[in-house]
């Protein structure tokens, strides 16, 4: 019969937690960026400087800085371009009165076919039943449609809980 002894062989944390008690273990963090997992402090007073490990012609300097000048334009037009993007109004989704009634009969069908979530409050202990899952909600096909499906459903007897 094999005796249960400890496996020295295993870490003693696996995933950030601590094998025998379970607890999460914090994760050593670097004294300064660039030090690794270092245990100590740095033993000089200018450890800590930047200082080019060489000197650079003035080609070369030149040539970093036209570098660091492309890249801040290219992440200032992503950024200019993400902006504009963000505060676009979203376009109508449905034409008209009766392809939104068809819209809103399509996915109330959706809906039921779907398991709905049960919420209890942590508070007053209210049982709500009927609350349409999110990951329903964030479905491509649904979440531009909410703004008018909501009232259907809720008429129809489901919950939005949050």
């Amino acid at each position: 019969m094999r005796k249960n002894r400890k496996l020295r062989h295993h870490k003693p944390h696996h995933n950030g937690k601590d094998r025998t008690t379970g607890k999460r273990v914090s994760a050593h963090r670097a004294l300064e960026p660039g030090d690794g997992n270092k245990n100590d402090k740095p033993k000089s007073d200018n450890a800590g400087l930047n200082t080019p490990k060489r000197e650079c012609s003035e080609k070369e300097a030149a040539r970093r800085e036209k570098v660091k000048k492309a890249r801040a334009e290219r992440t200032k037009k992503i950024r200019e371009n993400w902006r504009a993007e963000r505060e676009n109004q979203p376009e109508p989704c449905c034409e008209n009165e009766h392809k939104r009634e068809e819209k809103n009969a399509w996915l109330l069908k959706e809906l039921d076919s779907i398991r709905c979530d049960t919420v209890i409050e942590e508070g007053t202990g209210i049982i709500t039943s009927n609350v349409i899952p999110r990951h329903f909600e964030r479905r491509k096909d649904v979440q531009k449609h909410m703004g008018h499906f909501a009232k259907v459903a809720k008429d129809a007897g489901y919950n939005r809980y949050w």
